[in-house]
């Protein structure tokens, strides 16, 4: 009997045509397992009860540091020492409070508009005192003052225009948490005691704060500095133009008289630039801890001057150098990457 009899001619063609494909793709298998056998494809179980996979298309290696990262063996001598020092040193300072270290040059109206937005908010119960690190060596800084609602705000005159001075350790702090500021960016408010609260909880060894950077290695082995896009999925440094640190780490950074470290203070006096990376890569090698980015329910507000320092040509070529220099002055790399981090609220998540 003819069981195609009846049928539509096309649906008989089609159906042959598939079988015909079928037949095709199933010989090009077998002839690839046949007669490539350096080619093991990787749906294909070979042995007994083992299998064996190949990645068709494996990456590359990652490119070899010339400066290599820092491990357990590198930790630097004396870390330890200075670390149970530094807890009993600053064991009398609050950790329920935090002071706000907030350096300004010639910058008035940005100065004005930060510690404004912040004062006037009853928002940051745990502000206990504003410095503002007076870098303006030709004018005489204001008269200090106590805001409204009872924060008291201090001006430092510095001896000199450095960026080294914001990250000095005041001898009159009352505070463990300090926030390092600049004058042109801030957190709002109740943002702002949500960052020091998970300081509190997640960060006294790290530097904490909004402002994640990268590090990575080029083809040529050398470390190269980004502003992380929103591709990576880690990061090595919060810069500190907007973040806590606890006040152990800025005494590490002032006073400690090692060559790496006094080198670094060195570097920033003479080029104005890189402080923020040297505070991280104190932090990291003290700690062994890499640093955590908070987020709160509204992003940070910059002001964002065109003439900042991080806005003239060739920063990104300046910062990189300085990461490849100050590791080679430590003898390795510090900075340790980091892939969490805290954010503020239920936030929603992909379907």
């Amino acid at each position: 009997m003819n069981l195609l009899a009846g049928r539509n001619p096309r649906l008989v063609g089609r159906a042959t045509l598939l079988a015909l494909a079928f037949t095709a793709i199933a010989g090009f298998v077998i002839l690839l397992v046949g007669f490539s056998p350096a080619w093991d494809l990787p749906w294909i179980v070979k042995g007994s009860g083992n299998s064996k996979t190949v990645d068709l298309f494996p990456r590359p290696a990652p490119p070899t540091p010339k400066i290599p990262l820092c491990n357990v063996d590198t930790h630097r001598a004396g870390v330890a020492e200075f670390l149970e020092a530094a807890e009993a040193k600053y064991a009398k300072l609050r950790d329920d409070k935090f002071t706000i270290a907030i350096q300004t040059y010639r910058r008035p109206v940005e100065l004005n508009t930060t510690l404004t937005t912040i004062l006037s908010s009853p928002d940051v119960p745990s502000l206990h005192e504003v410095v503002v690190v007076w870098n303006n060596l030709e004018e005489t800084p204001p008269a200090n003052f106590t805001s409204d609602r009872g924060v008291p705000v201090r001006y430092r005159r510095s001896p000199r225009n450095s960026l080294n001075e914001k990250l000095k350790p005041d001898p009159d702090f009352q505070t463990q948490a300090i926030l390092l500021s600049d004058d042109d960016v801030f957190f709002y408010p109740s943002d702002l005691e949500f960052v020091f609260q998970s300081w509190r909880k997640f960060g006294r060894d790290r530097l904490v704060g909004g402002l994640p950077r990268c590090a990575w290695v080029d083809d040529r082995g050398d470390w190269r500095y980004d502003m992380c896009d929103k591709k990576k999925d880690e990061y090595a440094m919060i810069i500190t133009n907007l973040a806590f640190a606890h006040v152990k780490f800025l005494d590490y950074y002032t006073l400690a008289e090692d060559e790496a470290t006094k080198a670094i203070r060195a570097h920033v006096d003479d080029h104005l630039n890189c402080e923020d990376i040297g505070m991280n890569y104190v932090a990291s090698m003290l700690t062994r801890t890499g640093p955590l980015l908070v987020r709160g329910h509204r992003e940070y507000h910059n002001f964002a001057p065109r003439m900042s320092i991080s806005g003239k040509p060739g920063h990104l070529v300046a910062r990189s150098k300085c990461l490849n220099i100050f590791a080679e002055l430590f003898g390795c790399m510090p900075l340790i990457n980091e892939t969490a981090r805290v954010e503020r609220g239920v936030v929603p998540r992909r379907v």
